[in-house]
Parts: structure tokens; C-alpha cells; sequence
């Protein structure tokens, strides 16, 4: 997310308070024809609708910019080497070269990236960006999550198949592994 997204998203919720400081800070004064205890208290000063409103606005202005600042991720396009080659409509059976091969595992890692939900994809992202392979504890610091979530993660790719993890020092290392 951009950084003028946060800004404007924070001057919304700054706003929001604006308003809603006004609103509570502002009642309408009535004046009732029919005073309690004949006319003992005065007239009074309650919220209107119009206050209510105003009020409702700044908190719709808040919980937007909060949504905006919390909630809104950048899109991420899929690297160049996950995109799935074009093939002609009648194709013959190529004979297997080093580029098909690489086509081929390319098309593996796209489908396997389109079959895991959002955290698992980000963690299989982050191995891809490190070559194929990746350090657990490097892991932990690129993706930013805590040492149990990406424990858990790891365990979830690894029993669908598509990482394979080994120990290596204090920590383990990871590898895609997708297999046909």
C-alpha cells in the first residue's frame, strides 16, 4: 500500500473525531411547551436527529479509514516465472528439452501457488523469492510472522506436497518440492 493511501486514510479518522466531537459538543436546545415541574428546570438541550447523523458520519468516516489502514493489501502480481506459457491449439508432442522442462515446473508451481489459501501462498512465495530454498529462521524474518505460524505453515505445504523440509543446524531448511 502506498504510503499516501496511509495518510489520507489517517486524515479520514482524524476527521471522523472532528465530526464527532461536533456532533456531541453541539446539542440543539428545545423548548417544550409542557416543562416539568412548571417550569422549575428551564428549558433544556437534547440531540436531534440532524446531531445523530453527523455523529454517524464520523464513525463511518473512522471505521473506513481503519479498514484502509489495516486491512487493504497491495496487489502482488505472480512473478514472470509462475506465468503460464501460451501453447498453439494443435500441439504436438515436443520432444523434452531444458526449456519445456522449465516451462513445466513453472506451470507446477502456478497451479500449486493457485491451490493454497492466502498465508500459505505468501510462505511459498517467500521460498520462491530465495531461490527455490530457504532457511526457516530466514523465513520467519522475511515474512514477518511469528515462529509458530510459519512452523505451522511449513507443516501444511510440506503435507500437501509441495515444500520438503530437512534439519539443518539449529533450524531447518526448505525446499519446493512438487512432484508430478
Amino acid at each position: 500500500m502506498t504510503n499516501w493511501s496511509k495518510v489520507i486514510a489517517g486524515v479520514a479518522c482524524v476527521v471522523g473525531v472532528v465530526i464527532i466531537a461536533y456532533g456531541l459538543l453541539a446539542p440543539q436546545p428545545t423548548s417544550d411547551s409542557q416543562m416539568d415541574h412548571m417550569g422549575m428546570y428551564g428549558p433544556h438541550s437534547t440531540y436531534s436527529s440532524q446531531n445523530v447523523l453527523i455523529m454517524a458520519v464520523g464513525v463511518v468516516a473512522i471505521v473506513a479509514g481503519l479498514m484502509v489502514i489495516f486491512l487493504r493489501e497491495e496487489y502482488e502480481p505472480l512473478p514472470q516465472t509462475l506465468v503460464l506459457p501460451q501453447t498453439p491449439a494443435v500441439d504436438p508432442a515436443p520432444p523434452p528439452s531444458p526449456q519445456h522442462e522449465r516451462e513445466d515446473f513453472a506451470s507446477k508451481e502456478y497451479l500449486a501457488l493457485r491451490l493454497l489459501t492466502g498465508d500459505e501462498r505468501t510462505m511459498f512465495k517467500a521460498i520462491m523469492d530465495s531461490g527455490g530454498e530457504a532457511l526457516q529462521k530466514d523465513l520467519i524474518v522475511r515474512t514477518r510472522m511469528s515462529n509458530a505460524k510459519v512452523s505451522r505453515l511449513l507443516d501444511r505445504l510440506q503435507a500437501k506436497g509441495v515444500v520438503s523440509k530437512e534439519r539443518h543446524g539449529s533450524t531447518n531448511k526448505i525446499r519446493i518440492k512438487i512432484d508430478s
